[in-house]
């Protein structure tokens, strides 16, 4: 397994810098994903097509590829811990934040808006399902807490800066395991524990909202994206992004532990660093893929961090934070 020293560990990248004039680009910026092995044909959606159809008819089968170079230290941590135990675990927002403040009862508490349309993933063995991974995140305190990722290349995952670097528990995570698709116990492509770790110093330094991402390393020998793929990320200005209809994949922590929700919806507004938007999300979804669909492919525009009953938010996939995800995903090749 690939272990890292402390000061690699805790390395920050300096602050992305922007070209934002106006209402942002002028020019769209691509990163496509990869659907990765065994990928199905996709329909050419707006959104991902389980929304048009109710639970019942929900594919509830699993496929257990199985990833078998599992470290003894990883399997040991996750089965010490039992599904009751997922369940009384807190979203990492609440290691960086005054959980008694105002601020938190509304950023964390009210983020379902109106009827609650989430809908349970049960094929998370599918692409784009599988790129999408639940944590588990250990402080140095040694108190865990939960969050979601996703796959931007075969080693590199992407999150909110929260689920890294915990400011009220040490700074940052003494590690993070990482398992793509799972489904309650269910777990297809095992699970990954992780030590190399990225932010940003405005998130690690002034604790910015607006800066709140962060990245996960796989190890050189675990670096599964190349077998459930990865989403692709886009930068593109205020009128395009206007017309996109979202999608938000996670695991919230409200929900049967381990399990996979979805729901989607239009932008509600813009600022030049936050997306807002009526998706229903709990805490453990901190960290999910904001994304819209073109040509059959992902492509993410914000990284899922707060919510509040008016309308929850991802820090904004800006040019400078573009070209970050562009290093963090060579890192991960």
């Amino acid at each position: 397994m690939e272990t890292n020293s402390l000061v690699d560990v805790a390395i920050n990248e300096f602050d992305e810098t922007d070209d934002m004039t106006g209402n942002g680009a002028t020019e769209d910026l691509l990163m496509e994903g990869s659907m990765g092995a065994d990928a199905e044909r996709l329909s050419e959606l707006g959104l991902e097509s389980v929304a048009q159809f109710s639970l019942d008819n929900l594919d509830e089968s699993g496929v257990n590829l199985g990833l078998q170079d599992v470290s003894s230290e990883e399997s040991n941590a996750l089965n010490e811990m039992s599904l009751e135990e997922f369940d009384t675990l807190e979203d990492a927002y609440l290691a960086s934040f005054d959980r008694n403040s105002a601020e938190t009862d509304r950023s964390v508490s009210e983020v379902i808006i109106g009827a609650d349309n989430r809908i349970r993933i049960h094929s998370t063995h599918r692409y784009p399902w599988r790129a999408v991974c639940s944590l588990l995140i250990k402080a140095k305190t040694g108190k865990y807490y939960i969050g979601t990722g996703w796959f931007i290349g075969p080693g590199t995952v992407m999150t909110a800066g929260h689920c890294v670097y915990l400011h009220n528990e040490g700074g940052w995570a003494e590690s993070v395991t990482v398992m793509p698709g799972r489904n309650g116990s269910n777990m297809p492509y095992g699970s990954i524990r992780a030590t190399h770790l990225r932010s940003n110093t405005s998130w690690t330094n002034n604790r910015s909202a607006d800066h709140d991402y962060g990245c996960i390393i796989l190890p050189r020998n675990q670096r599964v994206g190349n077998r459930t793929g990865w989403f692709g990320f886009a930068y593109m200005g205020d009128s395009a992004l206007k017309k996109k209809y979202l999608n938000l994949p996670g695991y919230p922590g409200d929900k049967p532990s381990g399990t996979m929700w979805y729901h989607h919806q239009g932008v509600k507004r813009l600022t030049s660093r936050r997306i807002y938007y009526t998706i229903d999300t709990m805490g453990g979804q901190s960290g999910s893929p904001v994304y819209y669909i073109k040509d059959g492919k992902r492509y993410a525009v914000g990284i899922h961090a707060y919510g509040h009953s008016s309308g929850n938010s991802a820090p904004r996939i800006t040019k400078g934070v573009f070209n970050l995800m562009k290093s963090w995903k060579q890192r991960g090749q």
